[in-house]
Parts: structure tokens; C-alpha cells; sequence
């Protein structure tokens, strides 16, 4: 069975801007950070990735294609304002619980302002907003420091659409509704990240090389696709359980890496493999060889609720009565997150690839997320038995004794 996996590293342009509703006081704080200060998060980064791939459902067609980064920029805002074990859990979940607050948003001001570049051959973009809703107010650290670490704008909640427009402007129109639209009237806050990548490849794939073959899918059927076809020196590895191949974009600074599991190696096996370690130890492997990449042209969207991941990955509270994010809204009264999405686009063709990747926190008041029901049935109760197409009881009782 052959499947492809493709592992993209965002790189960024930052977007500025102030947002239309001072909230949070004046203006961002200066921040300070050392260069390298970026490498402490990006084990934790991509780790958070790998975590997620175990965690999440394919879609119809048992595609997964998500944003280890987008996820980290949305959880490091929410962290600035979360305390206590809703923010020991965060801290759980995004790999850094050795680092303080201080720290990680150190590191992510010096990743930001590391990948803060842009070439004649990618465009790169990642930007991050925060938005409340007219009946409230963010606390002021929280704000200052997510638009001083984090270049966040700050947003009043008016409509979907103004948030929706927000989204589709940062991610070149390929994330279109993040939102749904009519907003949940009791919504308080949303975090937003937005990334946008295009990048040409290095190496061209000829247009007249590329001709239909057949693609196996998971289930041993076959399905028609277009398949690219290059001849060069590319960097290349290969083991007992899977080969691997480095496609460079523009001059080199960033690559598509895919890896494709030998026929005798499932795909989850291989995601089994997936671990910081393993992954900095292929890295290591890679060699420039000539050689021939058949590499299928698509494009594909996907989206994940990763609500149920992340409170398996470690971090139930911030969706329960126990959250604490005391930090985060000055008003009175207790608030929780109700969801957190992902929507991610990605285009590969002869030229290069396009891809996108926005991630969303909601945040409502404590009383109107959703609870775990608990049901202990330790005293008399009231039974039916129904044929639920008629609706017909067919057997009903009140139970006292046992």
C-alpha cells in the first residue's frame, strides 16, 4: 500500500497592525528576546505536530493535513492568559512545561522575527488576532503582551463576516469561513492565527512529464490521479521501513520532505515512528543523490475540532468548570474555552505548492459550556423498552429493588 505524508515547516511574514477597538490599554510592550531564543520551541513544535497526527480522524478520503504551528501560536495566546492547571496543562500540551511564560513568549517573538522574510520565489505570512466581544474587555497584560510578543491585533466581535474576512485576507482567500455564521450570541473572545505559504520549487517539474497513473488508496483500491515527474540531486534517504526525498523551494531555505513507507510498512506504522527523536535522526540522514521523484498533483482542504485531541494530549480543563483563564477577560465571572478548529488548504503542482492554515479558540462563559453529564443510577428509577422507529413502548417499569 502506498500512501504519501507530507511534513511542511511554515516559515512567516509577519502582518502588523493595531486593531480597530483599543482594548488592553496602550500601546504593545517592547519586547526583548535573544536571537536564538526560537530553538527551545522548535523540538516542542514539532512534537505537538506528531501528536496531533495520532490523535486526529481522517477525513472521508483518510487525508489528515494539519498546522503543528498555528495550533502553537493560537495555545501560546491562550496560555498569557490561562493560570493555575488549566495553565499547567497548556504547558503539558504544547511541550514547554520546563519554560516559563516569559520565556516561551520570548521564544516566539525570536521565531517570528527569525522566519520574518520573504523572497522573489515564497511569500510567507502568519498573523494573530484577538477578539472580544463589546460587552467585555481584555485584561491588560494579556492584551499588551499577546500584540507586543505576539503581534496580535485586537478586534471588537461585530459579525462572521468581519472575522471571516479577517481569515480569508490572511490566508489569500484559501480559508474562507472559520467561523460560523450566525456567531454564537454568548461567544466572549476568539484567538485567531492565520498562516499563508507559496512557494516555487527549486527544481521545476516539467509540465509536459506529468500524465495520469493510478494512486492505491487505503483500502487496495486504485483511483486515477496526475503525477509529476522529476529527474535531479536531491537530498534522499531511505531505510528498511520507508524512502524519503527533500523538494527544496526557492533557493533552498524551505523544502517539502515526503516520505513514502515501503509496501510492507503501513501508513500507521510509519505515523508510530514519528517522534522528535526519530525525526531529527533522518534529518541527519538525507544525501544529495541523483535519482527520479513521481510525486501526484493535488490539492486537498481539511479541518479538525480538536477539542477531544487536546483534552487526550492533556489539557481538560481549559473545556470545563475548572478552567482557569482568570487572565484573559477582566470582567466578572468564570470562562472557558468551547472550541478549538483548524482549517488547512494545501495545492501541489508542477510549480510549487500553496498552502494555508488558520486555528481558532472560542471563548464563552463558564455556565454555557457544554459539561460531561454524570449519571449514577444508585436509587429507584423508571425504565422503557421502545421500538424507536414507532415510537411503541414495549416494555416499561419503575425499579425500587434489585
Amino acid at each position: 500500500m502506498k500512501k504519501w505524508i507530507f511534513s511542511l515547516i511554515f516559515l512567516s511574514l509577519l502582518i502588523s497592525g493595531c486593531g480597530t477597538k483599543e482594548n488592553g490599554g496602550s500601546e504593545p510592550i517592547n519586547v526583548s528576546y535573544e536571537k536564538e531564543d526560537y530553538k527551545k520551541i522548535l523540538s516542542a513544535n514539532n512534537q505537538l505536530g506528531m501528536d496531533l497526527i495520532s490523535e486526529l480522524d481522517r477525513d472521508e478520503a483518510g487525508n489528515i493535513f494539519i498546522s503543528p504551528m498555528s495550533l502553537m501560536m493560537a495555545l501560546s495566546m491562550l496560555y498569557n492568559g490561562a493560570d493555575g492547571a488549566t495553565k499547567d496543562e497548556i504547558a503539558q500540551v504544547l511541550h514547554t512545561n520546563k519554560m516559563d511564560v516569559k520565556e516561551l513568549n520570548e521564544a516566539n517573538a525570536s521565531l517570528l522575527a527569525k522566519l520574518n522574510k520573504e523572497t522573489d520565489l515564497i511569500e510567507l505570512n502568519i498573523a494573530n488576532s484577538m477578539w472580544i466581544d463589546k460587552k467585555y474587555e481584555f485584561q491588560t497584560d494579556f492584551a499588551e503582551t499577546n500584540k507586543g510578543y505576539l503581534n496580535a491585533e485586537i478586534q471588537e466581535i461585530e459579525s462572521a463576516d468581519i472575522i471571516n474576512n479577517w481569515v480569508k485576507k490572511a490566508t489569500n482567500n484559501k480559508i474562507e469561513e472559520m467561523v460560523e455564521d450566525p456567531l454564537n450570541p454568548d461567544l466572549a473572545a476568539i484567538l485567531l492565527n492565520a498562516i499563508y505559504f507559496k512557494g516555487e520549487w527549486k527544481y521545476e517539474f516539467e509540465k509536459n512529464e506529468t500524465k495520469d497513473g493510478d494512486f492505491t488508496l487505503n483500502n487496495g483500491e486504485t483511483k486515477k490521479v496526475p503525477f509529476m515527474k522529476m529527474k535531479e540531486k536531491l537530498a534522499y534517504m531511505e531505510n528498511n521501513d520507508f524512502q524519503a526525498v527533500s523538494l527544496p523551494y526557492g533557493d533552498g531555505e524551505m523544502s517539502m520532505k515526503v516520505f513514502l513507507p515501503n509496501e510492507n510498512t503501513s501508513m500507521g506504522e510509519f505515523e508510530q515512528m514519528l517522534s522528535t527523536k526519530n525525526w531529527e535522526k533522518w534529518n541527519s540522514e538525507f544525501s544529495e543523490s541523483e535519482g527520479t521523484v513521481v510525486l501526484p498533483k493535488f490539492e486537498l482542504e481539511y479541518e479538525a475540532n480538536l477539542n477531544e485531541a487536546l483534552q487526550n494530549l492533556g489539557m481538560p480543563s481549559a473545556f470545563s468548570s475548572e478552567a482557569d483563564l482568570s487572565k484573559v477577560i477582566k470582567n466578572d465571572g468564570d470562562f472557558a474555552v468551547s472550541d478549538i478548529k483548524q482549517k488547512t488548504f494545501i495545492e501541489v503542482n508542477e510549480k510549487g505548492t500553496e498552502a494555508a492554515a488558520a486555528t481558532s479558540v472560542e471563548i464563552v462563559k463558564m455556565s454555557l459550556v457544554e459539561q460531561p453529564f454524570y449519571m449514577d443510577v444508585n436509587r429507584p428509577f423508571f425504565m422503557a423498552i421502545t421500538d424507536d422507529e414507532t415510537g411503541m413502548i414495549l416494555f416499561m417499569g419503575s425499579i425500587a429493588h434489585l
